[in-house]
């Protein structure tokens, strides 16, 4: 029987108490090809350069009603999600065929980057499908994580405390956000993006890179905006936020876990609070990423990731009871297909944090 708890991890059939909670990463994958002849295979895949989705866009918000102006309090009433939600999260992940290869525990031994090929190369036992949870309310402090031990590709989610750092250095007078960079060919990344598809030598101002890292997720601007800092800086933002797992802050093929999506989220959420100028900008480009994916029917902040074995969300949802939600798996969404996943954990979620008693803010 499912039962309810603190800081919970829950699979198919079972609930295992957890404290599972943050890492991140620098470097994005690169493209690796399955060899005929070998049995087990790792790829660090690219989205292409033309996503064939058609992804909806999010209008952006006033960013300014976002936050009162009132010192947030502490943690100050309790909060957990009923025997019902966990019974009704157990179908959907029974219903979508996820985590049948894991066990629910931190050291968790699924392998959501690896399928097995034949000697000509044809995938004979296909990924396992694995999806993992990251969710904090944040007037309780409440936490919640599925599928803690799972590792994926970050993808494109770290460009969230990549951006953060950059924002705060802009804080801080050490970058000048008019300053012009340059489009080199060491810069070059395949991928999403716009700067990609055009020639060596453009130019671009910090800020605009910024806007272009997460409305396009554009993989050369985060690229070019790397001279700008040195990965020990970013490690050690990191760090500070509860990252423990040495392959989710490594500076090459990082991974993402409940534990760093859980920093991600918090480090968005915490610079989106403050009252600088650059966290205004940020919060409107993270208000327009081009793939909706965690919904509600507030403002959701977000930053998605999409590659090889990761399909990503990381978000602060503004509700009137606010919370953060990070949503991790090694989906693929073949014609849009496992949006649905995404969009039933966001509508369940919401169903048991007292949605009933919501009035819809207007837009």
């Amino acid at each position: 029987m499912l039962r309810k708890a603190g800081i919970a991890t829950l699979i198919s059939g079972a609930l295992i108490l957890t404290g599972c909670g943050s890492a991140g990463s620098f470097a994005p994958e690169t493209a690796a090809t399955a060899t005929p002849g070998e049995v087990v295979i790792e790829t660090f895949a690219t989205l292409p350069k033309d996503e064939s989705t058609e992804p909806e866009t999010i209008p952006a918000m006033a960013y300014e009603n976002i936050f009162t102006s009132e010192p947030e309090p502490e943690y100050h009433e309790e909060f957990e999600f009923p025997e019902e939600f966990y019974s009704e999260l157990d179908g959907l992940i029974q219903k979508y065929g996820l985590n049948e290869g894991c066990d629910g525990t931190e050291n968790c031994s699924c392998a959501p980057e690896y399928e097995t090929y034949d000697e000509e190369g044809n995938v004979v036992i296909p990924r396992a499908k694995t999806l993992s949870i990251y969710f904090k309310d944040l007037r309780s402090g409440f936490e919640f994580t599925l599928n803690p031990g799972a590792h994926y590709p970050v993808a494109s989610t770290v460009k969230v405390p990549f951006c953060t750092l950059i924002r705060k250095k802009i804080d801080a007078g050490e970058i000048d956000p008019e300053q012009v960079l340059t489009y080199e060919p060491r810069h070059y990344f395949e991928g999403t993006g716009e700067i990609v598809k055009g020639d060596f030598g453009q130019q671009f101002t910090v800020s605009q890179l910024l806007e272009l890292t997460v409305t396009k997720s554009d993989n050369v601007a985060y690229e070019m905006l790397k001279d700008l800092v040195d990965w020990q800086e970013l490690s050690a933002l990191l760090t500070e936020y509860g990252c423990t797992h040495e392959q989710d802050i490594r500076q090459s093929k990082q991974k993402i876990c409940t534990e760093s999506a859980g920093a991600y989220c918090r480090i968005m959420y915490d610079y989106l609070k403050t009252e600088s100028p650059e966290a205004e900008k940020f919060g409107a480009d993270l208000q327009s990423t081009n793939l909706r994916m965690i919904t509600s029917d507030y403002p959701v902040y977000r930053k998605y990731g999409w590659a090889g074995f990761s399909f990503h969300d990381v978000a602060f949802v503004n509700a009137p009871r606010p919370y953060l939600l990070a949503i991790l798996s090694n989906l693929e969404n073949t014609d849009n297909t496992d949006l649905v996943v995404f969009r039933d954990i966001s509508k369940l979620i919401e169903k048991y944090l007292g949605s009933d008693d919501w009035e819809k803010p207007e837009m």
